[in-house]
């Protein structure tokens, strides 16, 4: 599994995050803070559980007026943006722990409009040369 690195915008957006996470655990007395310093936790400072987290995205997709894709259309989705932004398949599949590139391929690979248009606009530069 691949890290997250040392992306200065995610970074200052987790930052930011924790920020807000101790004001809440400083004026609520409830909130307390987690003795590992997780980022995403519950009111007394545990992990969230996979049930909460699927009840409060189903909440948030009701109150939106959309569909709920459940938790793995995020996983599905972050794969899809990456192979659309140009990442290898060999990364992708390494990031989403999968044994092989064949389950990735086949999986998250579906040609999306944004890939057919940068392999065509590719094979026109090749072509031009």
């Amino acid at each position: 599994m691949y890290s997250i690195g040392k992306n200065p915008d995610l970074v200052e957006e987790l930052d930011q995050f924790k920020s807000l996470q101790y004001k809440l655990i400083s004026k609520y007395h409830t909130f307390k803070p987690s003795d590992d310093n997780i980022i995403f936790q519950n009111p007394l400072g545990n992990y969230l559980t996979p049930s909460v987290v699927r009840e409060v995205i189903k909440g948030h997709c009701t109150s939106a007026g959309v569909s709920n894709k459940g938790t793995h259309g995020f996983r599905h989705t972050h794969a899809v943006l990456l192979l659309e932004a140009g990442a290898s398949l060999l990364y992708v599949s390494k990031w989403l722990g999968h044994k092989s590139t064949d389950i990735t391929s086949s999986t998250y690979l579906d040609v999306t409009n944004k890939i057919e248009e940068d392999e065509l606009e590719k094979f026109a530069s090749y072509t031009k040369r």
